[in-house]
């Protein structure tokens, strides 16, 4: 057989060896990457779990949603950490709300009355129910000035969140008869704005007031007797997160 015939035999059954090779290699590449989706060491483990986490708190490795450094654990103790791949809406607005109920209760607290003083949550943040003997002298609407530090410390508790503050003066259904105050709307009247410019003073930037005369249309109990009447003569601090409150309340 001529030597050209026999070389480009040989060169043709070893053409199949190069395809072998290629799917050979191919074959090996997919095999590694399939085993190294299957394999994981601890630090990576705790990487991956810590993400899946992130939308529920604040994971190591991060600050709310910036990368910092030194964050990692197992064998990636520099790593950058994991940003939260998912944010919870609602965790802002939770934040601010227990902010501001721990205030009011401390605030409650400090003030060491027996009674008088009452906190009632809303959908939307926080009443805050003042009795008038608290603020006010019978049939005055200027605040006491033993006061001064309780609505103050009121006004301390807007820094703890951005809200609408709507201040709306209470009165039972016992008509004032004094030469101040023709009756109950412009006693209400008064005794709010008093307090809204007082809580003002030393509130938040960002804090938004409204002021309301009630007069005696809104009462907690029935007027019965004394000690009904004497619980719907208040001052009602509402705390509104949502800063979108109707007024028609």
């Amino acid at each position: 057989m001529p030597l050209m015939v026999r070389k480009k035999e040989e060169e043709e059954g070893a053409s199949w060896l190069t395809t072998f090779g290629d799917m050979i290699t191919l074959l090996f590449t997919f095999f590694v990457l399939v085993y190294s989706f299957c394999s994981f060491n601890p630090g990576e483990w705790e990487t991956a779990n810590a993400s899946i986490k992130g939308a529920l708190a604040v994971i190591p490795g991060t600050q709310g949603d910036r990368v910092v450094p030194g964050g990692g654990t197992g064998p990636f103790p520099r790593h950058l950490g994991v940003v939260p791949m998912f944010a919870d809406p609602k965790a802002p607005g939770e934040a601010r709300r227990r902010a501001l109920a721990e205030k009011l209760a401390e605030i409650k607290k400090a003030m060491d009355v027996a009674e008088g003083i009452e906190i009632e949550e809303t959908p939307t943040g926080y009443i805050f129910r003042i009795a008038t003997p608290i603020l006010f002298e019978i049939g005055k609407a200027e605040t006491k000035p033993a006061a001064d530090g309780f609505l103050r410390g009121i006004a301390e508790a807007t820094h703890k969140a951005a809200s609408t503050v709507i201040v709306s003066g209470h009165t039972c259904d016992i008509p004032i008869s004094n030469s101040d105050f023709e009756s109950n709307w412009e006693l209400s009247a008064r005794r709010a704005t008093d307090v809204l410019r007082k809580i003002k003073a030393h509130a938040g930037a960002d804090t938004r007031f409204i002021a309301l005369a009630r007069g005696a249309q809104d009462p907690l109990v029935p007027n019965r007797d004394e000690l009904c009447r004497a619980r719907n003569r208040r001052v009602e601090i509402r705390f509104d997160l949502e800063r979108e409150t109707p007024l028609e309340f």
